[in-house]
């Protein structure tokens, strides 16, 4: 059985422990790494196979979103969820913009942090509160601008696009949105990539962000 692998980078003893318990208790088939620094986190990413990280923003060896930038730059496909004390707008909103799959306040419940786990494990993200989206969405949409703002409207999108999207945003993967659909799964790949070009967005976060403003 192949075991999803999950590292947490933490200095803190005591919630390495807590988020250690949480994981384990989130998936039967995993194996948790834990680490107490960036250099240590970037040395196991480089070692072997990681299929998630969680990170915490204050850690010894980084300032800020440094320790961040310096993971996804060594290793940009491995989805990273923070795990931060800090829950300012700015910081989640620049926090996405390098590419986090979730961001987890340190004062979430359990149950919380395990629907977060789950759902960036499928393929999901996880924004944690609709007041902090609307944060992210609104200055997504102010920092894209001009034409490609305008088409975050949604108002391009056909029905099928629209019910992909919706399904993109309950955190399904293509495989998945395909079978929910009874569509192809190349036809699901055809449909993101129509939606991200309509909505003036990169990537599938900040399409998931974006379908958000549709709602309100």
């Amino acid at each position: 059985m192949t075991l999803y692998r999950v590292l947490v980078a933490d200095d803190h003893p005591l919630y390495r422990d807590a988020l250690r318990n949480l994981v384990c208790a989130a998936f039967d088939d995993v194996e948790v790494f834990e680490c107490e620094d960036i250099a240590s986190a970037l040395s196991c990413l480089h070692s072997g196979t990681v299929d998630l990280v969680l990170l915490d923003l204050s850690m010894p060896d980084a300032d800020g979103l440094d320790g961040l930038r310096r993971l996804r730059d060594a290793s940009p496909a491995t989805p990273v969820i923070i795990c931060s004390a800090h829950d300012d707008p700015g910081l989640v909103r620049e926090s996405f913009r390098l590419g986090v799959s979730g961001y987890l306040p340190k004062s979430s419940g359990t149950e919380v942090t395990k629907h977060a786990l789950q759902l960036v494990r499928s393929g999901g993200v996880y924004v944690p509160s609709e007041a902090l989206i609307d944060t992210v969405v609104k200055h997504l949409s102010g920092d894209l601008g001009g034409e490609k703002g305008a088409t975050r409207s949604g108002a391009d999108l056909t029905p099928r696009q629209l019910a992909v999207l919706a399904l993109l945003e309950k955190g399904m993967s293509n495989k998945a949105i395909a079978r929910e659909l009874d569509i192809g799964e190349i036809t699901v790949k055809a449909h993101v990539s129509a939606i991200l070009r309509k909505l003036g967005v990169e990537n599938r976060v900040q399409a998931v962000l974006a379908g958000h403003t549709h709602k309100s």
